[in-house]
């Protein structure tokens, strides 16, 4: 053993002799926790840069919720944005979504870059009550890339508004 790893071993003996902190890559992502994007409001840094026609924080029906109201013509998009920040700190996204009318489906994207990755996911709803999604970032292509966004993006149809509230990452 030379002076280099007898000086480690000793740091490292007494770091955990007097009960400090060793902290690995697993402990790391556990302290992330989760992320509250929308809630009743959107939260932490993140930013309403939608095309589509949004309205915060809606009354709805006396319900203690305060969901995103969007409306949609065709191509357009629920875009919420927000600073860079690593996707493998978190394993899915999700959200409730409830429409205005029987059968909805909205794709969802994540975004890198300010760019679109992958073809994102088919969201299938209903207007019988809030229907939970979760979607997990490996699907989405970004569970190892810097994410600065997502998009709730209506196909080629004109979709009557919708609403969508407990957005999360997790």
């Amino acid at each position: 053993m030379n002076k280099k790893s007898l000086y480690v071993a000793f740091v490292t003996g007494a770091m955990l002799a007097l009960g400090g902190p060793t902290i690995s890559a697993d402990d790391k992502k556990a302290d992330v926790g989760e992320m509250i994007v929308y809630d009743t409001a959107l939260q932490n840094g993140w930013e309403n840069w939608s095309w589509a026609k949004t309205e915060l924080s809606i009354e709805l029906g006396g319900s203690p919720r305060r969901p995103i109201k969007v409306e949609s013509a065709p191509w357009q998009a629920l875009y919420l944005h927000h600073a860079p920040f690593t996707g493998s700190d978190y394993k899915k996204i999700s959200f409730l979504i409830q429409a205005s009318v029987p059968d909805a489906e909205v794709r969802l994207f994540a975004l890198t870059d300010g760019k679109v990755i992958g073809e994102g996911r088919p969201v299938k709803f209903k207007n019988t009550g809030w229907t939970k999604v979760e979607i997990p970032l490996v699907t989405l292509g970004v569970e190892d890339q810097p994410i600065d966004g997502f998009w709730l993006q209506n196909g080629e149809n004109e979709l009557p508004k919708y609403y969508v509230t407990d957005i999360k990452l997790d």
